[in-house]
């Protein structure tokens, strides 16, 4: 029953909840996280911590990041309140709404970083860092037809002689810790040039590699047909078994899958051993580049999260590949609990029978969500810059884009102040707030880019916050070459 269990939890987890998404840090140069997301960018301290593990200023808050996207409905496309009604409880679930609202695949999306230390060194000739972070990416895809055939079924397909294709399906998660050291200088007087190098080390993932997955409903005898062609990768601190039973003639009779009790109780008896694993290495960089067009514009680019990590803790590949005949199963009333779950065990056994998914312990890779930077800074005043970023997103055979448009200033030499507005995953509600202040030698900053949907989330299809302390020595202020504007 735990498992029925652990199954229903997991769900619950993905759907009830990516790379990095850092619109309004790009041009927060006070920030030294601003180097995350373009590391040419000038940090103007000689010195700098930061980190949960800095004592005691590295709590003062915490320097975490959280990041929620949905690139297609919001909670109010579900449920809403009646039109022409001002009663409280006057709600309903609008159905056609919500489905006017899905993309072709829908991205669900968490990203949830800890930074565990940094430093920062600007020397004569070059800014010189290292950080060490703890990052939790999670998420689910799931395509149209899938919510087209929960919510009506495969008649409509079936009557118009076409199979429903869930081939964006997938699931995710992965745990993983960072260490990267970059290095940004100035290669002329108009171009800055810097990179980070990564060395990653993978704790646990859960990854889905879906080519084809379709179901094809017969409309003269109603039987349905699987056509799949899919992997379902695992590298967990605990592994699981799955054993084929053949019947006298031979054939395939049932199939136990279950988590492998002596991995499970190794784990409570060292949990130790997952956060010190060394067996999953990875390797990736960020490169950036800024460039002075004239005395007031400036122009900028950058690739962050190029990489992949290889998976070698228990690794188990669920592989189907081909066409499967589904007839149906019977479903009885249970009255008591061994009833429910004899019947549910045979549900899992039709549904590996009709899959026949074979199981290959072999490690494999997975890759890092890349994305790239391009944007540009007017300098309108020293105190007043104008700037706009465009975002582009590779996952999972999706390419997701944004663009942002900013007002910075810098407006003492302990406080900063951003203003943004996002076009982000297809909504027009992103606008994004920014602060950064410094009293003697700690700097704090707290960043969001969609500030509105922190107030009103029934709206939100992205929320984030980033928030953080850093210990800061040799502030040098970053002359502008602008003219100055009235």
């Amino acid at each position: 029953m735990k498992k029925y269990i652990l199954i229903i939890a997991l769900f619950g987890v993905f759907a009830s909840a990516s790379a990095q998404q850092a619109l309004t840090l790009y041009n927060m140069d006070r920030v030294m996280q601003s180097q995350f997301v373009n590391p040419a960018i000038d940090v103007p301290y000689k010195l700098h911590l930061g980190g949960v593990l800095l004592p005691i200023a590295g709590q003062l808050p915490p320097p975490i990041y959280f990041n929620y996207a949905n690139n297609s409905f919001n909670w109010n496309h579900l449920y809403h309140k009646k039109p022409n009604t001002v009663a409280d409880t006057a709600y309903m679930v609008d159905l056609p709404l919500f489905m006017s609202k899905l993309r072709k695949t829908t991205h669900m999306r968490f990203d949830t970083q800890i930074e565990l230390f940094n430093i920062g060194i600007n020397t004569e000739n070059m800014f010189i860092s290292v950080a060490l972070t703890e990052k939790f990416k999670y998420g689910m895809s799931l395509p149209y037809d899938m919510f087209e055939f929960v919510l009506n079924g495969n008649i409509p397909y079936m009557e118009q002689n076409k199979p429903h294709d869930f081939s964006g399906f997938g699931v995710n998660f992965t745990h993983y810790r960072e260490l990267a050291v970059g290095g940004s200088m100035q290669a002329n007087d108009k171009l800055n040039l810097g990179g980070r190098v990564k060395i990653l080390f993978g704790m646990a993932n859960v990854n889905t590699n879906i080519d084809e997955l379709s179901l094809y409903t017969d409309p003269d005898d109603y039987s349905m047909t699987f056509s799949t062609d899919m992997k379902i990768q695992t590298s967990l601190p605990v592994y699981y078994d799955y054993i084929v039973h053949a019947n006298a003639q031979g054939s395939l009779d049932s199939i136990d899958f279950d988590f492998n009790e002596a991995s499970l109780q190794a784990f409570e008896d060292n949990p130790v051993g997952y956060f010190v694993n060394l067996k999953n290495i990875g390797l990736g960089f960020d490169l950036g580049a800024s460039y002075k067009l004239t005395p007031e514009i400036d122009l900028f680019a950058s690739l962050t999260d190029f990489g992949f990590i290889s998976w070698n803790t228990n690794p188990q590949n669920m592989v189907s590949k081909g066409q499967y005949d589904y007839r149906g199963i019977e479903i009885e009333l249970w009255e008591n609990e061994e009833e429910m779950e004899e019947s549910m065990q045979e549900f899992v056994d039709t549904i590996f029978n009709t899959f026949k998914p074979s199981l290959l312990e072999t490690g494999y890779i997975t890759w890092l969500p890349s994305s790239i930077y391009l944007g540009g800074k007017y300098k309108f005043h020293e105190l007043l810059h104008f700037t706009a970023l465009y975002r582009g997103e590779f996952y999972r055979k999706s390419y997701m884009q944004s663009l942002t448009l900013g007002v910075n200033s810098n407006l003492t030499n302990w406080l900063s102040a951003h203003l943004t507005y996002s076009l982000a995953h297809h909504s027009l509600n992103h606008v994004g707030l920014g602060l950064s202040t410094r009293l003697g030698p700690v700097s704090w900053y707290i960043v969001t880019d969609s500030f509105t949907n922190l107030i009103w989330p029934q709206k939100a299809t992205n929320v984030n916050i980033r928030m953080g302390c850093n210990i800061v020595f040799g502030y040098k202020k970053i002359k502008s070459s602008a003219s100055m504007r009235t």
